[in-house]
């Protein structure tokens, strides 16, 4: 927590290591913080790969809102494609 309305997150996902950033990490972070009365219910989370803004509402819904950029491009051979249908 840096203050009541900002939160600097690293990341460690499950099955894909360090991730410079994440969504759904963020919100988690906000949510508990928030609850935790650390922060009020607009927060902004600082990652390496950039900011969100996160608004939480009087229900624990969540908003979310920021920038996207691509990170990553792929090309899928057909022998891959029948392997998952299997």
């Amino acid at each position: 927590v840096i203050d009541r309305s900002n939160i600097k997150l690293e990341i460690w996902e499950r099955g894909a290591g360090y991730t410079l950033s994440s969504g759904t990490s963020s919100c988690a972070a906000a949510s508990i913080v928030c609850r935790l009365g650390l922060c009020d219910k607009q927060i902004t989370a600082h990652m390496p790969g950039g900011k969100i803004k996160i608004l939480l509402d009087d229900q624990w819904g969540v908003t979310m809102e920021g920038g996207v950029s691509k990170v990553f491009e792929a090309s899928l051979v057909p022998e891959f494609l029948e392997e998952i249908k299997m």
